[in-house]
Formats: structure tokens, sequence, C-alpha cells
């Protein structure tokens, strides 16, 4: 005896609802995982650096200005870091406090986070030599050549002035902030990185 037709096609239509809530999810994560940009963007505020680019400590702290045991601190902790060419004014001081303020507002994981600033060359570290008095909680050190390479291309663009690279406990650029950037999604980014890490 055969079905008639209305439930033959109900029947179909079935087996076919069923098959595409299988699929769906399958090929939702897929469609994400090879357009992971789709995500990040809506979870950080920074730019995500994929894939996590890894900065050699002792290419970061090869020339150190702040005493080199303050420096050793920077080691398994989150490094707000920050690359100048020239003097540091306007939008290199602007990023400068922007950066302070930050560090600050977290609170108890303060000890959990290091600004660094980077100079060019050892004219420029001798210039700025005097913000370590004004700033106590500022790293200063001389980069070279070839890791201002290796951050623009972590970036993917030139480095610019009131650009910040957040480097995670592992050594890794992690996230990066175009100058103008706003503090507090930096901040916001911050406390989920440190509420999801255990380390650094």
């Amino acid at each position: 005896m055969s079905l008639p037709t209305n439930s033959l096609w109900r029947n179909r239509a079935l087996i076919i609802f069923i098959a595409l809530i299988s699929i769906i999810p399958f090929g939702a994560a897929w469609y994400y995982a090879n357009n992971p940009q789709l995500i990040t963007k809506r979870s950080n505020y920074g730019n995500l650096v994929l894939p996590p680019r890894p900065i050699d400590y002792g290419e970061l702290l090869a020339r150190p200005v702040s005493r080199s045991e303050v420096l050793s601190e920077v080691k398994g902790r989150w490094v707000m870091l920050h690359v100048v060419s020239g003097k540091c004014v306007d939008r290199c001081a602007e990023t400068l406090h922007k950066t302070k303020q930050i560090r600050l507002m977290l609170n108890k994981e303060i000890p959990r986070v290091r600004r660094l600033l980077l100079v060019a060359d050892d004219p420029v570290a001798a210039d700025l030599a005097p913000l370590l008095k004004d700033d106590q909680t500022l790293l200063l050190a001389v980069a070279s050549e070839a890791l201002s390479q290796k951050l623009a291309a972590a970036v993917e663009k030139p480095l610019t002035e009131g650009m910040v690279i957040l480097i995670d406990p592992f050594g890794n650029a992690a996230l990066w902030y175009d100058s103008g950037f706003d503090p507090y999604g930096v901040l916001k980014d911050l406390k989920h990185l440190l509420r999801a890490s255990q380390i650094g």
C-alpha cells in the first residue's frame, strides 16, 4: 500500500530539514575558521596579529636604557610596546599618557602589565632618558632596524607614531592599536585577556 503524495513530501521535507540542522553548524564553523576577522573584530577593540608573531626578548631588550634588572621584568608579562623614531612630542606623549592611565585602571592587575618604549637610536634615547625620572613605570630601550622590521611585519604596515603593540607573556605580538586609539577599548581588551589567562 503506497503512502499518499502529501505524506511522501512531508517525509522528504523532514529528512532534508534534519540534514540541514546537521550541516549548517559545520558550514558556519568552516566559514568563520577561514574568516576569523569576522569574529575577532566584534570581540576585540584592537587588531589581532594572525598568526601571533614571536618577538625575541634578547632582541627586544638588547640595548636597554632603563636598568637591565627592571627590563628583565618584561619577560613573562603583558607588554604595551610603543615604538618612536624621533623625539617624543605630541602624538608620542599622548600615547605614553594613555598607556600609563590604562595600566593604572587595571587596579590589582597592574603588576601583570609593563610599558616599554622602543626608540630608534642612542641620540633619541639620550633625549628621552629624562622621561624615566618622571615616569617610573616606563621602560626604555633602543630597537635595532631588524626588530623594527619584524614589528612592522607583525602589524602588516609601517610603524607609525602613537601605535601600540601588545606583547603576550610568551613574547608574541598579539594585538596592535593604531595611533589615536581609545584607551577604554585597550583597557577592555586587556581586562578580557588578563581574565582569560593565568600566565603573566
